[in-house]
């Protein structure tokens, strides 16, 4: 009976060591809990060391007490199952939150930068130009008769060309380039240390890009657009009494005024 109860606790022992090791496993896969696993791990730990000392306690006075020993093998076997849907939970949790932070940084549809993402991004790239003294070129580029494309086609296609437009869009611009709808065919462009000049050649390498190649296909046909462009540069030697929030509105509103003004000349062109 007593090799028995025994048997029991060093299997209860050995459950209760195995879901150490998984929380510690957790602990060092997981990101945003691995505080809540960490501390579950060393508890659980600190239990197993304060059983093993009560068994070997026990042993040295030669006295049992089965009702622990009994109890020690549900309470691991628990514990154990528990641990295993804490981890379903943590990674399902961990997922929600990676799909829920990937939904707030880009646009649903087009996969380029959200509007709250690319004005986020623009901000550090204005507190980064204050200090290497590069100038940042703002971009406003908007599809031409954008409404004629949902009319003529219907709305489907339109999110087509939206998509083709940004696929094309992202394989003339650089990696550290910013690039985010900001409206509904609206996209702002921003390009680290750039001036006018670099400004200016990648708006007209954007514009024949765009122009030079379908954005989408209707029933075997393809449907091609044009682009209006406007550029503002900030300049950090100038503007140095307006904070990086105040800076962002102020030259996201002049490269849009200079978009309108290139619609306003005839459209497809690119205007300062």
């Amino acid at each position: 009976m007593m090799a028995f109860s025994i048997s029991l606790y060093l299997v209860a022992l050995s459950l209760q060591l195995v879901a150490v090791i998984y929380l510690a496993n957790l602990f060092i896969r997981s990101k945003t809990y691995r505080l809540a696993s960490g501390f579950l791990m060393l508890s659980l730990a600190l239990i197993a060391i304060s059983r093993v000392a009560h068994l070997l306690n026990e042993y040295r006075e030669s006295r049992v007490d089965y009702l622990e020993l009994w109890f020690a093998m549900p309470i691991s076997l628990f514990v154990m199952l528990g641990v295993i849907e804490y981890k379903k939970i943590l990674f399902d949790l961990e997922n929600k939150n990676f799909a829920l932070d990937k939904a707030a940084k880009f646009d649903s549809l087009t996969s380029a930068l959200s509007r709250s993402e690319t004005f986020s991004r623009v901000e550090v790239e204005i507190k980064k130009s204050f200090r290497n003294k590069h100038n940042i070129a703002f971009l406003m580029a908007d599809i031409d008769h954008f409404k004629r494309i949902n009319d003529q086609y219907g709305h489907p296609m339109g999110d087509q060309v939206l998509i083709g437009l940004v696929r094309t869009c992202q394989e003339e611009l650089r990696e550290v380039d910013i690039f985010g709808r900001v409206g509904g065919e609206e996209f702002l462009i921003v390009l680290p240390e750039s001036n006018l000049r670099q400004a200016e050649e990648v708006a007209e390498r954007l514009r024949l890009a765009v122009s030079g190649k379908p954005c989408a296909s209707h029933n075997g046909h393809p449907v091609s657009i044009t682009i209006s462009l406007g550029i503002s540069v900030f300049d950090p030697s100038v503007e140095k009494d307006l904070p990086p929030a105040a800076l962002l509105k102020k030259y996201y509103e002049l490269c849009d005024q200079a978009m309108y003004r290139a619609k306003g000349s005839g459209r497809n062109k690119v205007c300062f």
